[in-house]
């Protein structure tokens, strides 16, 4: 009978010596846990810190203290949305000045002279000629007028040439820039400007006379006409 006490005795104590021991290995590994959840967590609150510091010093504005990289990341995407936010606001205007500035400036023409508009520009189709008879392009406006009466320039700009036109008489083209050419035909000979004269808008260039040969059966007029990069156009449509 004390044989198998001592026999039961030392078996409890194996058991008891066995939960001692996962006890002890029990509290070393939650020790061990707990120790690195703090360092690490030690370790996240300093690159925060110093990620915090950082984002403040680039941008100097007031940044609440970041905990997370959850509110790191949300802080980013509301920067970068802040600043797409900005550029779209700004970019349109400045496409819009810099496309103004790159336009060149086309200023309205003035009648050369006044009266009732005989001819109309035919816009490359043929019309028959009250003094030839022929059928053919008419690339300005007749503007009824006066023998002598005065004719002025339609804009600004540079007096490129004056010459006798076998069909349209005595001629005077004015370079207005930006690619805009005019031309006032059937003058008389008494032309006021020169080849390589600068001209104001609304100057006196010359009087109406009866030189164009083409246009001769028309009542007294002055043919003019413009041109835009090298083609003719209404001027009607310039004014």
């Amino acid at each position: 009978m004390k044989k198998n006490s001592k026999s039961i005795l030392n078996g409890k104590g194996f058991y008891i010596a066995l939960a001692l021991s996962v006890a002890m290995v029990g509290a070393a590994c939650y020790f061990a846990y707990t120790q690195t959840a703090n360092d690490i967590a030690g370790q996240l609150d300093s690159t925060l810190s110093k990620s915090d510091s950082r984002e403040a010093a680039e941008v100097k504005t007031d940044v609440p203290k970041l905990t997370t990289a959850e509110t790191i990341a949300e802080a980013i995407v509301k920067h970068t949305e802040t600043a797409v936010t900005a550029v779209r606001e700004t970019q349109p205007e400045e496409d819009e000045e810099a496309e103004e500035t790159a336009k060149p400036e086309v200023r309205k023409l003035v009648m050369p002279i006044e009266g009732e508009v005989m001819n109309e520009f035919s816009n490359g189709e043929l019309v028959k000629s009250n003094t030839t008879g022929a059928w053919q392009t008419h690339n300005g406006v007749d503007i009824q007028a006066t023998l002598g009466d005065p004719v002025i320039a339609s804009d600004s700009g540079t007096v490129s040439a004056i010459e006798e036109d076998p069909l349209w008489g005595v001629t005077v083209t004015i370079d207005h820039g930006n690619g805009i050419i005019t031309r006032y035909c059937n003058l008389n000979s008494g032309v006021t400007v020169q080849a390589g004269q600068q001209i104001s808008s609304g100057e006196e260039i010359g009087a109406v006379g009866e030189t164009a040969d083409i246009e001769t059966s028309d009542e007294s007029h002055l043919h003019f006409e413009v041109l835009k990069n090298g083609s003719y156009v209404d001027p009607l449509s310039m004014m």
